[in-house]
């Protein structure tokens, strides 16, 4: 059990500064031709002190945690603009809840990130989760990281988003669309892509883990798919270079994480091939 009191995130991520929570990379791949890849999504990773590995998912559900997840935004994309200097052939994408944009103090926080970090912009995608119905705040903010050349995408796109317009307040460079759908074959996700479409010029089916997936993906007119198929999150996360790296050295067996496909996939981000150039969108 994760001790949420100890993780201290709200107060400083201490945890961070220790190399505890870094992230882990899943590849953006093209429909037509695999091997070109779009961008990569860091997914949030906690290494706890036996060596277990979390996600981000498994630690925002632990009851009174659900308040640190600006904070974990915030360290992430920290940790993304520190890496993609020393990678300038790599595209990144950094989630950001709804919780996060809402907050004033730390959405005006990550915005001073970004500004500052703008030289390494067009290789950076703000991945939006959750609603913003409305919230004038929130537009306000990607608006002005996408003037500073940051990308958009909104994730987790479906059937209960009625239009285009709906999406966003602000436009979009990305639709990502939740994995649930591509379970329904090429019918059903045709119509929900063709209006992410209208929205976006890049439409992404996320959750592909079968080859039936993938080519009611390919039918329904996707651009890029994203998902266990194609790319396994890499191992051993990837944290700050101005600390080593908690799993630095340590035997990666007794790492243990809810989704052993994860373990399959013990390589360097370095190996991964990851692809900035086609991410140029909209130019």
């Amino acid at each position: 059990m994760i001790d949420v009191e100890k993780l201290d995130l709200a107060r400083g991520a201490r945890q961070a500064k220790h190399g505890r929570i870094g992230f882990s990379l899943q590849q953006i791949n093209a429909v037509d031709d695999h091997a070109e890849v779009l961008y990569s999504e860091c997914l949030g990773r906690l290494i706890e002190p036996d060596g277990t590995i979390r996600t981000s998912e498994e630690l925002l559900a632990i009851p009174g945690a659900s308040g640190i997840a600006p904070d974990l935004d915030r360290h992430l994309f920290e940790l993304a603009l520190e890496w993609l200097p020393s990678h300038p052939s790599h595209a990144l994408g950094c989630k950001i809840s709804a919780a996060t944009l809402a907050d004033q103090r730390t959405s005006a926080a990550l915005y001073d990130l970004l500004l500052k970090h703008s030289a390494v912009a067009r290789r950076m995608v703000l991945e939006v989760t959750g609603s913003l119905a409305a919230n004038a705040h929130s537009a306000a903010l990607l608006k002005g990281a996408r003037a500073l050349g940051y990308r958009i995408a909104m994730e987790a796109f479906g059937p209960g988003h009625a239009t285009a317009c709906s999406l966003l307040s602000t436009p979009v460079d990305i639709v990502k669309i939740d994995g649930s759908m591509a379970l329904h074959g090429a019918a059903k996700l045709g119509p929900v892509v063709a209006r992410a479409s209208r929205a976006a010029p890049v439409v992404v089916i996320e959750g592909i883990e079968t080859y039936a997936q993938l080519e009611a993906a390919k039918v329904a007119g996707a651009t890029h798919l994203q998902g266990f198929l194609l790319s396994e999150p890499t191992l051993p996360p990837v944290f700050s270079q101005r600390f080593t790296s908690f799993a630095e050295g340590r035997d990666l067996r007794r790492e243990r994480h809810s989704d052993r496909r994860l373990q399959r996939s013990v390589v360097s981000v370095q190996a991964q091939g990851l692809c900035a150039a086609h991410l140029d969108l909209g130019k």
